[in-house]
């Protein structure tokens, strides 16, 4: 097909004129460079601003999971109707939608955290569980298989710490792929994991507090740099760590 159809393309640009075809380059190369820049100029897409509800202004130090906390709607709920792609790009001052649930009317237009709905809906916000560069994020594809956490390039033998209290419900010295692994369970369902470390400071039943060190930075399972590789999972299910990380 695409034989048969480029003699046909090169008739027609024979018989254009010099004025044409100076017009057509032109236009061609302000094509060829903008076509790089979409996802520079692109503007966020508005809210879908479905039945009830109001205006949230995001304050230094929130994250999507602590403002839905806040509110009691679903993590997944903020995502949907505010057309979250990358949790990345949310950033202080930026608005959110919040649909109306019951119990949770306030203003429009929040400049501050409302008050906390029940005495666990934010106690224990998660932490960034070691200090370093996001070299993997998550859903990329890595060593042939879709990352469900992040990966987080650090010194070797820096801490690791626990980005929640909770009770560390798995220890692994050499799980394929991950190497030495930890995981911790949480009070509300959820779970995290900490795994290409090179060493191990818990076993499995001890109790930890959040920002206590748990492990040290490693180069262990499929880890190519001294890494930490951390997932956050709700009733197994992984989530994307951005969405809880401040």
């Amino acid at each position: 097909m695409v034989e048969r159809e480029l003699p046909k393309l090169l008739m027609a640009v024979r018989f254009r004129s010099p004025a044409q075809n100076r017009g057509m380059a032109f236009l061609f190369l302000c094509a060829v460079a903008c076509a790089g820049c979409t996802s520079y100029v692109e503007a966020p897409r508005p809210p879908m601003e479905t039945g009830e509800g109001f205006y949230h202004r995001v304050v230094r130090g929130e994250t999507l999971w602590s403002i839905s906390r806040q509110y009691g709607v679903e993590l997944e709920r903020v995502i949907e109707v505010n057309r979250i792609f990358d949790a990345q790009r949310v950033e202080v001052d930026q608005k959110l939608w919040i649909p109306k649930s019951p119990g949770a009317a306030v203003p429009v237009e929040k400049t501050a955290p409302p008050p906390v709905i029940s005495g666990e809906m934010d106690s224990d916000p998660f932490i960034w569980p070691v200090e370093g560069k996001v070299i993997s994020t998550f859903g990329m594809r890595r060593h042939g298989t879709i990352n469900k956490g992040i990966d987080i390039r650090a010194s070797l033998g820096a801490d690791v710490v626990a980005a929640r209290s909770g009770v560390v419900s798995f220890v692994h010295q050499n799980l394929p792929g991950f190497g030495k692994t930890i995981i911790l369970d949480h009070k509300d369902r959820y779970a995290t994991v900490y795994a290409y470390l090179g060493e191990v400071l818990v076993q499995q039943g001890d109790r930890v507090s959040r920002r206590q060190v748990i492990g040290r930075v490693g180069r262990t399972g499929r880890a190519d740099v001294p890494a930490l590789h951390f997932e956050v999972r709700r009733v197994q299910k992984a989530k994307n760590p951005f969405y809880y990380l401040p």
